[in-house]
């Protein structure tokens, strides 16, 4: 039986809570944070796939636990031969130290306990990630401890006899890796195609299916904090019409135009989204109705103002805005809130058009929210 040195400093005892020396500084490390920190974006939670600088130069790493402190030498040589970094720790105060440092590609986990809730399985489920699971391959004494070692909750998993660790256990490793990068290119694939399919192609902004999504993830928001949300059906006057006395090129120029007036008149925490053949819907987080009628006003009279031209066509257009709020108390869903816009902008397009409208609970409105202008 060999013993490894510790790779870095010397860690002091705890399980929950590690008190880790470098010789210069003093830090706690929490068993419960292993899965946080340095392993994810702040801005999205997405997971950062090469944390140590050996994934940086495209070398993987190999995390061998080997708290059983068997002879493992000639594992480590061979990985090291096939261009992998290898890192060693002996004990679980040393594999806090490194999983609070390091995101390894593989585990190789020779435990001292294998049972259900053991520290060990813990460390190994806290490096797991929804979009980036590490594969995680369990040396067991026999046949009958697998039972045991598929309480690991982890989506990639193998199992090696202790025996045959030196010769299996190398080949295991590279499969896992093989395995590993399949996924993520999967997964890369699978982004890049939810990306196209979030983009409306003719204009740029959301399209109608993501858009849908964000209502919902927004409106629940809203209810949970009780924050207000607005949402505007911007509508097209007379679209058809444009279609029929000009090209279809042309109309998708005036709703390229139509897109463009969008992105420039509402902030950049707003959503804007195609939401089929000429409709528009904008989603106006923490916005009251003031504030809604006026975004809507501001888009009306900037797209009132727009010609549109290709060179062989010229057009000026308008729309027609319905809006509606969520108060952030009621019990209304957020296919209400899209409801109660439709209705605010059929009552604007039989108003006479290019105008606002705002919803208004029961009888039907007398007036419109912000009244047409001459263009």
């Amino acid at each position: 039986m060999s013993r490894f040195p510790p790779v870095g400093g010397k860690a002091l005892v705890g399980r929950e809570d590690l008190e880790v020396a470098d010789g210069r500084t003093t830090r706690r490390v929490d068993a419960r944070t292993l899965s946080q920190g340095p392993h994810e974006d702040a801005r999205t939670g997405e997971p950062l796939h090469t944390m140590s600088g050996a994934s940086k130069q495209g070398r993987e790493t190999i995390l061998v636990l080997n708290h059983q402190r068997s002879e493992m030498r000639g594992v480590v040589t061979i990985l090291e031969q096939h261009g992998l970094v290898v890192q060693v720790s002996t004990g679980i105060p040393e594999t806090y130290k490194l999983l609070a440092e390091v995101r390894p590609d593989v585990v190789v986990l020779d435990p001292l306990v294998l049972r259900a809730g053991c520290l060990e399985l813990e460390l190994v489920e806290g490096l797991q990630r929804e979009r980036d699971p590490v594969p995680a391959i369990v040396l067991v004494d026999d046949l009958d401890a697998v039972e045991n070692a598929h309480l690991l909750a982890a989506p990639f998993r193998d199992f090696v006899r202790r025996a045959l660790a030196e010769e299996e256990v190398p080949h295991r490793v590279r499969l896992a890796l093989v395995q590993r990068r399949k996924f993520l290119s999967l997964l890369e694939r699978t982004r890049e195609l939810e990306g196209q399919v979030s983009i409306d192609f003719k204009t740029g902004l959301l399209s109608e299916r993501h858009f849908k999504k964000i209502l919902q993830v927004e409106h629940k928001r809203a209810q949970r904090h009780g924050h207000p949300l607005s949402l505007l059906l911007v509508d097209i006057d007379d679209f058809k019409s444009v279609n029929d006395s000009t090209e279809y090129a042309f109309g998708d120029e005036v709703l390229r135009t139509v897109a463009a007036a969008l992105r420039s008149t509402t902030r950049e925490t707003d959503f804007a989204a195609r939401y089929g053949g000429d409709e528009f819907m904008v989603l106006l987080p923490h916005t009251r109705p003031a504030e809604a009628v006026q975004t809507a006003a501001r888009i009306r009279r900037a797209i009132a103002n727009m010609v549109v031209s290709n060179g062989a066509y010229v057009r000026r257009v308008t729309v027609s805005i319905g809006i509606d709020t969520y108060d952030g108390r009621s019990h209304s869903t957020a296919d209400d809130l899209r409801r109660r816009a439709n209705k605010a902008l059929h009552e604007a397009k039989q108003r006479g058009k290019n105008q606002v409208w705002l919803y208004s609970e029961g009888e039907r409105p007398s007036a419109p929210a912000e009244a047409a202008r001459e263009v």
